[in-house]
C-alpha cells in the first residue's frame, strides 16, 4: 500500500475511528484501527470493539492499493504531533508501516488485514432519514441518564421509539427519566422501537459532531444492530434485547406548578452545590412559596442560601434533591422558562416546558435530613 493524504484530515478521521477501538481486549488486533484503500482517491479507516463499529473515509491519493492494520494509540499519537500538509504512508511485505513528510520519518510494526476482525455488513432493516443536530440534540439531552452499572441490564440503554410521526428518545437509572420528544414527517405503519446503549449513544453523538457532509443522516435498524449513516461515516452498534422499563406511568402532572428561569435556577443550584460534606452528593432544598423558590444548602465549611424569582400554582412545598441530578437535566434543556410539577416533599418532581411536550425530566427526591448536619 502506498497512499498520501492530509495530515489534518487524517487526524479528524483517526478521532472518530478511535472511539471504537476496544480498550479492554487483551488481543492486540482489537487495540488497532484498519487502514484500506478504496479505488483511486479514498481510503477508509476502520475500528471495532465487536459491540461498537466504526467506518470513515478520507480523500487520498492512492498510489499502491492495499491494507494494513496499525496500532491505535501509536500510530494516532504519531500523526497528531506530525506537522499539517502532505503525509505518505507506505507498507511492505512485512507489514512494515513507514510514515513521512518532508522534515520526519517513521517506521512502525503492523498487521495483515486478514486479521482484523469482521465488520458484519447485515442486511437492511427499517430505514429512516433525520436531521443530524436534531438528533444528535436529542441523544444530548436524555444518555447522560441512562444506568452507568452493567448489573442494572436494560436502563444502561436509551429507548429510541418512532411512532406516529413522533420520535421519542427515553433514559432512566432509578433516581431520574430523561426524555426528548420531537415531530417528525416520517410516518410508519408500525411503531419502531430500540434500545441503544448509553455508552454507545454517547459516542455517537461525539461522532455526529465530528462528522461533516450532509445535514442527514440515515437510521438503519435491525432486529440486534443500528447502523448510522453520516457523511463519510458509518456507526454499527449492538442493541440491547429485552422490554423497556414501563416509565410512562409515572408521569403524573401534579396540582403545584412552579415557572421560574432556566438559566436563573441553574446558575443558583451550581450555586449552592458548591457547599457539600467530603464524600457525599451535595443536596439542595428548595422552599417553594409564593413568588420565589429559596435555595438552601449546608455542610461542614458552611451554609448557603439563594433566591430564584418564579410564579406558583399550589400550596408552599419544601423538597430536597440531590443538586447533581438537577444540574445535569437543566444543563439539556433548550427553553428559556420551564414548568416544575410536584406534588409532595417525598414524591418526583418533574421539569416540563410552558408549552407541549418537548421535554420531561423526573427526578426524584431525597430525604431533607439527608444533606443537613
Amino acid at each position: 500500500m502506498k497512499i498520501i493524504c492530509k495530515q489534518e484530515k487524517l487526524i479528524k478521521a483517526l478521532n472518530i475511528v478511535s472511539k471504537a477501538v476496544s480498550q479492554t481486549s487483551t488481543l492486540p488486533i482489537m487495540k488497532g484501527i484498519l487502514i484500506k484503500t478504496e479505488g483511486d482517491l479514498k481510503i477508509s479507516l476502520s475500528a471495532t470493539d465487536v459491540q461498537l463499529s466504526i467506518t470513515t473515509g478520507l480523500d487520498a491519493i492512492v498510489n499502491e492499493k492495499g491494507g494494513i492494520v496499525v496500532g491505535a494509540r501509536i500510530f494516532t499519537d504519531l500523526i497528531r504531533k506530525l506537522p499539517s500538509g502532505d503525509i505518505l504512508i507506505m507498507t511492505d511485505e512485512r507489514n512494515n508501516v513507514s510514515i513521512k513528510t518532508e522534515f520526519s520519518e517513521y517506521d512502525i510494526s503492523g498487521k495483515l488485514e486478514e486479521e482484523f476482525p469482521r465488520i458484519d455488513t447485515d442486511e437492511e432493516g427499517k430505514q429512516i432519514r433525520l436531521n443530524k443536530e436534531l438528533f444528535k440534540e436529542m441523544i444530548e439531552g436524555t444518555a447522560f441518564a441512562a444506568a452507568i452499572d452493567e448489573s442494572k441490564g436494560i436502563i444502561t440503554g436509551v429507548l429510541f421509539e418512532l411512532t406516529g410521526g413522533v420520535l421519542s428518545l427515553v433514559a432512566l437509572d432509578g433516581l431520574r427519566v430523561a426524555i426528548r420528544r420531537e415531530r417528525t414527517d416520517i410516518i410508519e405503519e408500525e411503531t419502531i422501537k430500540a434500545i441503544i446503549p448509553g455508552r454507545m449513544m454517547k459516542e455517537i453523538s461525539k461522532i455526529l459532531a465530528e462528522s461533516t457532509g450532509d445535514e442527514e443522516i440515515m437510521l438503519d435498524i435491525g432486529e440486534s444492530r443500528l447502523r448510522i449513516f453520516a457523511g463519510e461515516t458509518l456507526v454499527r452498534a449492538s442493541l440491547l434485547a429485552g422490554e423497556y422499563v414501563n416509565y410512562k406511568d409515572i408521569l403524573k402532572e401534579s396540582e403545584l406548578k412552579v415557572v421560574t428561569g432556566r438559566n436563573e435556577l441553574l446558575s443558583a443550584v451550581e450555586r449552592a452545590s458548591m457547599l457539600k460534606s467530603d464524600g457525599k452528593e451535595s443536596g439542595v432544598r428548595f422552599s417553594i412559596g409564593d413568588k420565589a423558590i429559596t435555595l438552601s444548602s449546608r455542610a461542614e465549611e458552611g451554609k448557603g442560601k439563594e433566591t430564584v424569582f418564579a410564579e406558583k400554582e399550589g400550596e408552599d412545598l419544601e423538597i430536597g434533591f440531590n443538586a447533581r441530578l438537577i444540574i445535569e437535566a437543566l444543563r439539556t434543556i433548550p427553553d428559556d422558562e420551564i414548568e416544575l410539577n410536584c406534588k409532595t416533599g417525598s414524591s418526583p418532581c418533574l421539569i416540563r416546558p410552558i408549552e407541549g411536550d418537548r421535554f420531561e425530566y423526573l427526578i426524584m427526591p431525597v430525604k431533607l435530613s439527608s444533606f443537613s448536619v
